[in-house]
Formats: C-alpha cells, structure tokens, sequence
C-alpha cells in the first residue's frame, strides 16, 4: 500500500468552491505520468443534482459525501517527493479544496503534506 494517499475533492458551487478550470482526465494522467505517481479522477453527478447549462444546484443534506456532485482526485505514492511535487502542480492548477472535508479519503501522511502545500500556495484549507 502507497504510504502517502490523498483524495482532493473539487464541488461545483460557484466560483469559490469549484476548480477555476475543468479538470481533464487527459490532464490528470499528464500529471500522474510526469511525477511519477498513481492518479485517478473520479467525476460524480449526484443523483439530486439538477444541471441547468453550466449551473448545478444540489440538496446534499442527508446524502453521504460520496454521492454528492464533484471531481475527486486521488493521488498516491511511496515517495515524498514524487506525491509533494504532483499535490503542488495540481494545487497551482486547480486551487487547493475549499471545503472541510476537501481531502476526505487522504490517509494521515497525504492529508499532511496536502495541508502544508495547501497553506503555502494558496492559502487555504
């Protein structure tokens, strides 16, 4: 098992909330290849969400985290480095998650190095 795993949560609510750009799967194996690390999109559409051209609303109370309309993007590594470097690029790329359970799935290594990336580029978490 990788000894770092994170799990980058990305919610379409608005401006704030959501990546500035779309995340690419193509972008996301790019990424992955470069630094040498697993890492997989996930995109979820909530079963409540309703899509209307390019806003998405969403009841999401009473619905487990899984299940609610997002882009999650799991990275893992045995090496540090390698996971640092990738967790960055996709930080500066897509701003860090910009909700509390952001990083919900990381293990307690991942969500540490994510927290501290997350503090120095962008100020957030």
């Amino acid at each position: 098992m990788p000894q770092f795993i994170a799990t980058l949560r990305y919610f379409p609510v608005g401006l704030v909330a959501g990546a500035p750009e779309p995340i690419l799967k193509s972008d996301i194996e790019k990424l992955a290849q470069k630094h040498g690390v697993s890492m997989e999109l996930e995109e979820v559409t909530g079963e409540n969400a309703k899509i209307n051209g390019d806003v998405i609303t969403e009841e999401t109370m009473n619905h487990p985290i899984e299940e609610i309309t997002q882009s999650a993007i799991t990275i893992s590594s045995d090496s540090e480095t390698a996971f640092k470097n990738a967790v960055q690029e996709l930080i500066k790329k897509y701003r860090a998650p910009r909700t509390v359970y952001g990083t919900l799935g990381s293990n307690d290594a991942g969500k540490a190095v994510v927290s501290r990336l997350c503090d120095i580029y962008d100020g957030w978490y």
